[in-house]
């Protein structure tokens, strides 16, 4: 059968009707881990080596192995770990020690002294979860960039906001654009917080008494990287609390973008026609021609509500258990974190590329009567009468101008004197140029100077604010990858000496992270 020219460009990429763009890669790559999801014990099989590695160094030191056996266990390990990649059967620990033992004998099971699976799966989690957190902060970071660039760019664009979805008072769209900034901020804060709650070490917990083996838990976690250590054992191998709140940030995180996206969808459409989306963000119809649909931003709010499921389900499973190392437990599976990561790039290629007509804003909130609260602050400057009283003078004035087909910018100084009349039985005058500066969405936005309110000025400082903030948060995640790195090239060294190999070569921080 001859296969369809739809078919082959959608093997490209390529597509048809209105959105004849390729789908924007990171659309593809997020849909393809969504539909090939990898299971965490093999995800962060990665860490479980290391740890093995780190441990077995660690034992070396102490003096609880020999260097003939340490060594033979890490080469051991090598071998197994190479073996793992073709054959994710091996990824489990028991797996792991069984494929060892068979390679180099009963030595391999050595490994074991001083350590438990409750432990070393605790540690292994948290390495992962660790990584995990700062591809998170890094997509972040380059969301948050995206919308600065996009909010520098439209200090002047009048729009006007909206509060229940009616036209409020009149902002300029990157005064809109900084408020999401501000909230992906926030974003990265509360991951930088989760990540210092889970950069424990719990190596040396064991089963959850520890071990009479004379280990050095302080070894293990500089090996590791780990900021301290879990100090309680049995803390160490009960606790959930940093998983929690790793899918809380994640769920928050993703209600934000999802909210963006809802605006945007909205704004997007023919009836607003406030912005356009770039077709490699869009799709199409199979039978509607003029069809342009943000299935990007729809994807975006499903996959938010993805993240509650994971959150409610992973606080749900340790309400009412055991506090101790027990399998109710549900994680935070790497699936979902792929999904935010891919998310976040998503809306940051949407704000990059979006185009806002800036012709339709500005008549719609000229028409719209946005401007009615200025209006109202004009009057009470002017006559000192209380702001209620000016309420309902601008209130009978909008009744009035909306009865008669009238828009905003159609209102006239007798209008509002008809108006005073009527609601407060007084005559009041205002002069047309009174009435024109009021009346202007752009003068109305110049006026609110207020500490981050909308005017220009007040935009354009924020935005050099949030530029040093956002360098100061790319500054501190290069620092902790490079504590992380040192580790790794510690431990790489300290592997070296072990083997009785004086060769050292450092070593990028991890295989997986490399990945993403």
């Amino acid at each position: 059968m001859k296969e369809s020219s739809l078919m082959k460009n959608g093997a490209r990429g390529e597509r048809f009707g209105r959105a004849k763009k390729p789908t924007a890669p990171e659309i593809l790559e997020t849909r393809r881990k969504r539909m090939n999801p990898i299971p965490l014990e093999t995800a962060s099989y990665y860490c479980q080596m290391r740890i093995h590695r780190a441990h077995v160094v660690m034992l070396t030191e102490q003096g609880i192995l020999s260097k003939d056996e340490s060594s033979a266990i890490l080469q051991g390990l090598m071998e197994v770990e190479k073996e793992a990649e073709k054959d994710e059967n091996l990824m489990s620990y028991m797996s792991t020690e069984t494929a060892l033992i068979k390679k180099i004998g009963e030595v391999g099971g050595k490994m074991h002294i001083g350590r438990s699976r409750n432990d070393l799966g605790a540690t292994q989690r948290r390495m992962f979860y660790r990584d995990e957190i700062e591809h998170l902060i890094g997509a972040i970071i380059k969301y948050r960039k995206a919308l600065l660039q996009k909010a520098e760019e439209h200090v002047n664009t009048v729009m006007s906001g909206y509060t229940h979805w009616r036209q409020a008072q009149p902002i300029t769209l990157a005064h809109y654009l900084m408020g999401h900034l501000d909230a992906a901020g926030r974003s990265v804060e509360r991951f930088e917080d989760v990540y210092r709650r889970t950069n424990l070490n719990c190596l040396g917990a064991a089963a959850l008494a520890g071990t009479g083996w004379s280990i050095d838990r302080e070894r293990t976690r500089a090996l590791l990287g780990f900021e301290k250590l879990c100090e309680n054992t049995y803390d160490c191998v009960a606790a959930h609390d940093y998983v929690v709140e790793f899918a809380s940030a994640i769920a928050i995180h993703m209600s934000n973008l999802s909210r963006l996206a809802q605006d945007l969808e909205i704004w997007s459409s023919d009836e607003f026609a406030l912005i356009d989306l770039d077709e490699a963000y869009a799709g199409t119809s199979s039978i509607m021609p003029q069809k342009k649909n943000p299935r990007c931003l729809e994807m975006i709010k499903h996959f938010a509500a993805e993240s509650i499921g994971v959150l409610v389900a992973s606080i749900s499973s340790i309400k009412g258990v055991a506090y101790t190392n027990i399998g109710d437990r549900v994680m935070v599976e790497p699936v979902i974190v792929d999904v935010a990561i891919g998310n976040t790039r998503i809306m940051a290629g949407v704000v990059s590329t979006l185009v806002p007509m800036k012709k339709t804003m500005l008549q719609k909130v000229s028409k719209g009567f946005s401007t009615m609260t200025e209006l109202a602050d004009t009057l009470v400057r002017s006559y000192g009468i209380s702001f209620r009283q000016s309420h309902d003078i601008i209130a009978e004035t909008v009744s009035t101008a909306l009865a008669e087909g009238l828009t905003a910018d159609q209102i006239t100084p007798r209008m509002i004197e008809d108006a005073a009349v009527k609601s407060i039985n007084q005559r009041l005058t205002i002069s047309e140029e009174q009435l024109r500066l009021a009346l202007d969405p752009a003068e109305n936005v110049k006026r609110r100077k207020v500490v981050g309110g909308p005017a220009p000025v007040e935009v354009k400082r924020m935005i050099a604010d949030r530029c040093t903030q956002i360098n100061l948060e790319e500054s501190r995640r290069q620092d902790r990858l490079r504590k992380l790195e040192n580790a790794q090239n510690e431990l790489k060294r300290a592997e070296s000496e072990t083997r009785g190999n004086s060769e050292f070569k450092p070593d990028i921080i991890c295989i997986y992270m490399c990945k993403k």
